[in-house]
């Protein structure tokens, strides 16, 4: 099966609830999804206050300003990406029906996300890996990067700005994404390993970003480690807010 996109959410929940949260995702909400039809991988990040710090934005109204998207699920597809989550919504509606979704429904918020289709991949040269293998990459963090340009400067983010950031050290792979059903908003994901307070920097100096371009976002994330939430309290104790309302 060949990837064809991902399912992204970014989310925020109340910090007093972190880890009540996040064991409901990682133990209740992320299995039933990743069963289904379509979807072959799932995969949660984190930003702790460290990454926050380091995010670059935009639009002060999208969803990662003023310090929230502190959390994503990613979800890799091998089927259209608009027929999965149509079938994901689908099925939300079943886990409801069933008293399956029982984490507080006012403790938690989605800011941003959706449906994109994957549209090219480049590896670490080293590794030289096919761009269907990409999204399965061993990693430890990523950079989310959406962007919004015409077609001649998105199709510089997919060819000589993804060549050089996959060639910086600490770097696996980058993959591009086109969100279904826009005509000019892309998401970059860059895959990573090492320690991002000194890779985000690296990167930005190796493949600064296209003037031409609107950058949306560029936020760092740490790849969840299931049911190990460590950073659950310096988020607690940051200047992070404290509840999604």
């Amino acid at each position: 099966m060949r990837p064809t996109g991902i399912i992204c959410a970014v989310l925020d929940c109340d910090a007093d609830s972190i880890e009540q949260w996040n064991r409901w995702y990682d133990l209740e909400h992320v299995p039933p999804n990743v069963s289904m039809e379509g979807v072959m991988l799932g995969r949660r990040y984190v930003a702790p206050p460290e990454l926050h710090a380091l995010r670059v934005v935009g639009d002060p109204a999208s969803g990662f300003a003023d310090q929230r998207g502190t959390f994503m699920t990613i979800y890799t597809l091998c089927q259209p990406p608009l027929e999965t989550v149509g079938r994901m919504s689908e099925l939300r509606e079943v886990l409801y029906a069933e008293n399956r979704m029982k984490f507080p429904p006012e403790k938690k918020v989605v800011r941003d996300g959706g449906a994109l289709e994957l549209v090219s991949a480049v590896s670490d040269p080293v590794l030289n890996l096919p761009a269907d293998d990409v999204p399965f990459l061993g990693h430890t963090g990523l950079v989310l990067v959406r962007r919004q340009a015409s077609d001649e400067v998105a199709a510089w983010y997919r060819g000589e700005w993804a060549t050089t950031v996959a060639a910086v050290d600490g770097v696996h792979g980058v993959m591009s994404l086109h969100f279904a059903g826009s005509d000019d908003q892309e998401l970059d994901l860059v895959l990573t390993e090492g320690d991002l307070t000194e890779l985000v920097p690296a990167i930005r100096s190796a493949a600064p970003h296209h003037p031409e371009a609107r950058i949306i976002a560029d936020a760092p994330y740490l790849l969840i480690d299931p049911l190990r939430y460590p950073w659950a309290e310096a988020i607690r104790n940051s200047s992070l807010p404290a509840t999604v309302g």
